[in-house]
C-alpha cells in the first residue's frame, strides 16, 4: 500500500489504498543512535502526539522504545510471569497455585491474551470478570485479580503505558465468611470414619489439626527436628504470613506425635501427600453423613459440608469458649492481627444466651441489694438533684 508524506510533517505519512482512500497515518522515525519507530495510527492527532513523545525522548538522549507496548501482548505478560515461577526467579508462597491459575488464564482467554498491551483496556478485563463470574464465585475472581494486578502494574512501567488496564478494576465483593462449628456427635461420626482410612496417618493428622488449630499446609511441612517434646511445641519456620512461630501442643497432640513412626529417620512429621489427605477426608465425611441418616440422626448429615479448614475454626473457637483472651488465642493460632483472628471466632449460641441470662440475674440481684439506690433521684416522676450529685 503506497504512502505519501503528509504536507508539513517530517515523520508522518498517509497510507492510501488502491482506490485512492486514506486508510491510516504511518509514523516513520529514524535517527542515528536511537531505536527506529514505525507505527500506524487511525487518528492524525494521535500520530502527532506519538512523534512529539519520541522526539522529546531522543532530544534528551533517552533511548526509549515507545513501540514496545504495541509489539507485546497480554499473553507476553502472563508468559513472563509463568517463566519466572517455573525457573524459580520469582519465589512466593503458593507458587504452584499461582502457576496453575496463570496457565488457566492463558489457556481460556485466547482473544484477550492476543491483544497488544497498548490496546488492552479496562472494559476488556471487566468483560472477562463478568464471564468468569458465571462459572466461579466472586472470591475466586478476586484472587485472580489480586494475582494479575501487580503483573500488569509492572508491565505498565516497563512498556511505558499511561496506566495498567487493571489499575481501576475492582474485584467483585462477596460476604462469605464461614461460620461452622462441629457438633460433638458429628465429630464422633467423622473420626470413626477417618479411622477406617487405608492410611492410619489420616485420622491422626485430623486429630492433630483439631488439637493445635494448625493449617493443613503448615502441618504437612513441620519436621521432626523442630519438635520439642519438653517445651510442648513444634517450631514452624515458614508460616503463612512469612514469619516463624511455635505451634503449641496440647497433651493429646504430644501423644499423637509420640505415636507416629519415622522420628528416627527425620524429615516431615506427617509423611503424607496433600491430595491423599484431602481425598481420604472427603470420603470419610461422606460416609459419616450416610451413617448419620442410617442411625436416625439426619440433623448430623450436613457433615458433607465440613472442610478440613473447619478443624482450625473449631480449635480456635474452643479457645474462646474456654475464656481465653484474644492475645492468648493469637499465640495459639499464629494470627498477627485481631481482624483476621475474629473471622475464626464462632461462639456457641447456647453459651451466649446463658451468659446473657447470667448478666440479667446479676442485675436483678444488685437491684434487690440496693432498694434505695434511686431514692431522691426520681420523685413524683421528676428528676431532682442533690447539691453534690450529678446524673
Amino acid at each position: 500500500m503506497p504512502t505519501i508524506k503528509l504536507e508539513g510533517e517530517q515523520y508522518i505519512y498517509e497510507r492510501i489504498s488502491t482506490d485512492g482512500r486514506l486508510t491510516s497515518y504511518q509514523v516513520k522515525i529514524r535517527r542515528t543512535g536511537f531505536p527506529q519507530h514505525n507505527a500506524s495510527f487511525d487518528d492524525l492527532d494521535e500520530a502527532r502526539r506519538f512523534v512529539r513523545k519520541v522526539l522529546g525522548d531522543q532530544d534528551r538522549g533517552h533511548k526509549v522504545d515507545r513501540l514496545a507496548a504495541h509489539r507485546n501482548t497480554v499473553a507476553d505478560v502472563i508468559d513472563s510471569a509463568i517463566t519466572a515461577l517455573e525457573t524459580g526467579r520469582r519465589r512466593v508462597k503458593g507458587a504452584a497455585s499461582e502457576l496453575y491459575r496463570l496457565k488457566a488464564f492463558r489457556r481460556n482467554n485466547a482473544m484477550l491474551c492476543s491483544t497488544a498491551l497498548s490496546d488492552a483496556t479496562e472494559d476488556m478485563f471487566e468483560d472477562w470478570i463478568a464471564e468468569r463470574l458465571e462459572e466461579v464465585k466472586p472470591n475466586t475472581v478476586g484472587r485472580d485479580i489480586r494475582l494479575l494486578k501487580p503483573l500488569f502494574a509492572a508491565a505498565a512501567r516497563k512498556y511505558d503505558l499511561l496506566r495498567s488496564p487493571l489499575e481501576y478494576v475492582d474485584a467483585p465483593r462477596a460476604i462469605d465468611e464461614r461460620i461452622r462449628r462441629i457438633h460433638e456427635d458429628e465429630e464422633a461420626l467423622l473420626f470413626a470414619e477417618l479411622s477406617k482410612a487405608e492410611d492410619p496417618l489420616v485420622a491422626l493428622a485430623a486429630e492433630f489439626a483439631l488439637e493445635t488449630g494448625c493449617r493443613r499446609s503448615e502441618q504437612l511441612r513441620i519436621e521432626w527436628k523442630d519438635y520439642d517434646r519438653r517445651g510442648g511445641t513444634v517450631w514452624l519456620a515458614d508460616a503463612k504470613n512469612g514469619r516463624g512461630r511455635h505451634i503449641l501442643l496440647s497433651e493429646r497432640a504430644i501423644q499423637i506425635l509420640e505415636a507416629l513412626p519415622g522420628r528416627a529417620a527425620g524429615g516431615r512429621i506427617f509423611d503424607i501427600t496433600p491430595n491423599l489427605l484431602y481425598k481420604a477426608f472427603v470420603y470419610a465425611r461422606e460416609r459419616a453423613a450416610k451413617r448419620a441418616i442410617a442411625i436416625g440422626r439426619p440433623e448430623l448429615a450436613n457433615g458433607i459440608s465440613l472442610r478440613w479448614h473447619d478443624l482450625r475454626h473449631e480449635a480456635i473457637s474452643r479457645c474462646f469458649d474456654a475464656g481465653w483472651t484474644s492475645e492468648q488465642v493469637m499465640d495459639f493460632s499464629g494470627h498477627v492481627d485481631i481482624k483476621s483472628l475474629l473471622r475464626y471466632r464462632h461462639p456457641k449460641i447456647d453459651q451466649s444466651v446463658a451468659r446473657l441470662r447470667e448478666l440479667e440475674r446479676q442485675r436483678r440481684s444488685t437491684a434487690v441489694l440496693m432498694p434505695g439506690a434511686l431514692d431522691g433521684v426520681l420523685r413524683d416522676g421528676h428528676v431532682s438533684l442533690d447539691d453534690n450529685r450529678q446524673i
